[in-house]
């Protein structure tokens, strides 16, 4: 199984670079990651170029900044890989050194798979070092409930064993929506609906759409919250505007009825026939 890291950035360099030597640290060494670059200036590329990522295999897709197309160039991520297995991930988030094993040992056929992130302040990972990150030491929970009581919280999830991991995926069971920040599809179920959705006007539930789809079209899913470890570099939502994202959300539910699949506007750009 060829397994692809989406990797999801715009003009974030500091945070993409603390992803990236998360990625360094994989147990699994046998990816290709995709920079879904949407329209960054030359900054990210030079991230790219330092030797510490010279034993990964990179790829940057980038097209020029034309406001808020993270779709677009997730789709042609996809179309620029011929891998079997693609995971979702996004720039500002730091995989555990098991990331990637997880994903491949949890894949399963004809099914997607989300799972969750730990929200840490900026306060926090703006000191992170490059071998805190490198040994897996911002990981540890007393590291960062020495440097936030708040992240107390989270513990049990970062030291459950796998016997706890498996009662708490099902405690914590949902709906499964497939998650940019933290997922994984096979490339052909992607292919078969379309690839994300070019028309949802800016951020927000172009991913939940994208697993709405998948289940349209038959694809099962499971939610695992406790198996896929990541920290998520928290910082303001510049992006985002509440009536965008209210009528996003009205495209995908309304989807989740009508049992939508493929849509026109997405890898190939052929209008659907009735």
């Amino acid at each position: 199984m060829k397994i692809a890291v989406v990797l999801s950035t715009y003009n974030s360099p500091f945070v993409l670079r603390m992803s990236l030597l998360g990625f360094v640290t994989q147990q699994d060494a046998t990816f290709q990651i995709l920079v879904a670059d949407d329209g960054s200036d030359e900054r990210t590329a030079e991230v790219l170029r330092e030797d510490c990522f010279s034993g990964l295999d990179l790829q940057h897709v980038w097209h020029p900044d034309d406001g808020f197309r993270l779709s677009a160039i997730r789709n042609a991520a996809i179309s620029r890989t011929e891998a079997d297995y693609l995971i979702f991930c996004d720039g500002d988030c730091i995989p555990r050194k098991d990331f990637v094993a997880s994903h491949a040992r949890l894949a399963r056929p004809s099914t997607f798979t989300a799972g969750g992130r730990i929200d840490v302040p900026s306060k926090i990972h703006k000191q992170f070092t490059d071998q805190q990150i490198l040994s897996s030491e911002v990981f540890d929970p007393d590291f960062l409930e020495q440097r936030d009581r708040s992240m107390r919280r989270f513990r049990n999830r970062l030291t459950a064993g796998q016997r706890m991991i498996a009662i708490m995926n099902k405690l914590t069971w949902r709906h499964c929506v497939f998650s940019g920040s933290n997922a994984a599809a096979w490339r052909q179920d992607l292919l078969n609906v379309n690839g994300f959705d070019e028309n949802f006007p800016g951020y927000g539930s172009e991913d939940r759409d994208m697993g709405v789809r998948l289940r349209n079209s038959g694809i099962k899913s499971q939610y695992l919250k406790y198996s896929l470890m990541q920290l998520h570099l928290d910082h303001p939502k510049t992006h985002f505007d509440p009536e965008v994202s209210r009528r996003n959300r009205q495209v995908f539910r309304r989807r989740r009825w009508d049992g939508t699949t493929k849509i026109s506007d997405g890898i190939n750009k052929t209008p659907l026939t009735t």
